[in-house]
């Protein structure tokens, strides 16, 4: 429902009628319009909920939907060949009851059930380098400040554990042309940045060698940034494809393609997606199949350096801040999803602004100011377009509390500011259109 102190806020500037008689058509599709915007579910920033094992059962889908969750989002970094999870998160999502909205007569009709306008997104995990099998094959190694540390693509398990944090150490990365991109003096970072090393040379045998800035413990699969270094990974792996023909099988709405760096990358995604689509569309002549809308990710310092040539391919951006922040420096994560929205906004593509938005409701019951604030900043950077929000719920114990209560209720108010600061705009158009 609309607050009343809003309603009168709106009749003063002349949204609403101040008489339900001889109401406008134009009026009439305003009011409608304007009761969508401040309802509970038909705000204009959307949500995107990342499904897992705390709301992969018809129950709690069923009420996320209810909720208001727009977009349902697969994450595909951690599966394997076997598609039957992911296939039965689909099912249960297109299955979930809803509410839909037809246009008569120019005004907006409902039935009883709970509006949402579902779709499935595919975030593949795209081009990573990992470290590999530790030495004396261990779960986990500790790393002393200041130790030597050897990176190579050789396999290490079988050597012997160091004995001290002192190390030396040697760690295998899955990265085959780390010599030939990095040089001396740059950083590399391990675990999201929970341990930076310096290199400090490169031998004949493609070893660099490295000094640990700070310590930290370190296991196998973990992530590994190189900031301020073009790599030359391709932009999709073999898993990737497998991933992006399966979405195509399954109808999928939405791919996220990870580690987006240039406008070729997005490209040949995009190349590869067609190219399935032809094949199924050959084999299933009885059938229409349509390309996924590919959104990029924007995750390290070389996709936000090209990104203006990558938005013009894209079909959507997201800004991952969780990777984007370790490859530039804390400080400068604000001012390029500034930048970013604004830029998807001028041209009026989607954009996700994702990554630890209500975070810590992953165990408390309700979000800290900041985070509030953090989804209330998503909103209002640029208001003339909607924008997206990702948070995710895979690991939440609150998931349904997340979505209804303390992600909609900023969303609701910072829009309500937004219609309050645009009432003299939408006020002179009905006044020209009456």
């Amino acid at each position: 429902m609309m607050s009343s102190v809003l309603h009168k806020s709106l009749q003063r500037a002349s949204f609403l009628p101040s008489s339900p008689h001889n109401v406008s058509l134009v009026q009439k599709r305003c009011l409608h319009a304007f009761k969508e915007i401040t309802s509970p579910f038909g705000c204009m920033t959307k949500v995107v909920c990342t499904l897992g094992p705390s709301t992969d059962s018809k129950e709690m889908i069923d009420k996320l939907v209810a909720h208001g969750m727009t977009v349902a989002r697969l994450n595909f970094s951690h599966a394997g060949d076997d598609y039957s999870y992911p296939k039965k998160l689909i099912d249960l999502v297109r299955n979930a009851p809803g509410r839909h909205v037809s246009l008569i007569d120019g005004a907006y009709e409902h039935n009883s059930d709970t509006k949402n306008i579902r779709a499935i997104l595919v975030d593949t995990k795209g081009p990573e380098i990992r470290t590999k099998p530790l030495q004396g094959n261990v779960d986990v190694a500790e790393i002393a400040s200041g130790a030597i540390v050897e990176i190579t693509t050789e396999d290490v398990s079988h050597e012997p554990a160091p004995v001290s944090a002192e190390g030396p150490h040697r760690i295998q990365v899955d990265y085959k042309s780390i010599a030939s991109t990095i040089q001396v003096g740059s950083k590399i970072l391990l675990d999201d940045g929970l341990i930076e090393l310096e290199v400090t040379d490169i031998d004949n045998d493609g070893i660099v060698h490295t000094v640990a800035m700070n310590g930290g413990p370190i296991k196998k699969n973990k992530g590994v940034n190189l900031p301020n270094t073009a790599i030359d990974l391709p932009a999709l792996t073999e898993k990737d494809k497998r991933d992006l023909k399966w979405s195509c099988e399954n109808d999928a709405d939405y791919v996220a393609a990870s580690f987006i760096r240039t406008g070729a990358n997005v490209r040949s995604v995009i190349a590869y997606l067609e190219r399935c689509i032809q094949e199924l569309q050959t084999a299933h002549p009885e059938k229409k199949f349509m390309r996924p809308l590919l959104i990029s990710k924007i995750e390290n310092k070389e996709g936000l350096d090209n990104f203006d040539e990558i938005l013009q391919e894209s079909d959507g951006i997201m800004v991952a801040r969780g990777d984007l922040g370790v490859e530039i420096p804390f400080r400068e994560v604000f001012a390029a999803q500034k930048m970013m929205v604004e830029r998807c906004n001028r041209v009026g593509k989607p954009v996700i602004v994702a990554t630890q938005m209500l975070d810590s409701m992953q165990k408390n019951p309700r979000p800290t100011r900041a985070e509030v604030t953090d989804v209330g900043t998503a909103c209002v950077s640029f208001p003339l377009y909607c924008v997206d929000v990702c948070f995710g719920g895979t690991l939440s114990a609150l998931p349904v509390l997340n979505v209804k209560s303390s992600l909609f209720s900023p969303i609701l108010q910072y829009e309500h500011a937004i219609i309050y600061i645009y009432k003299k705009l939408f006020s002179s158009l009905m006044a020209q259109m009456q």
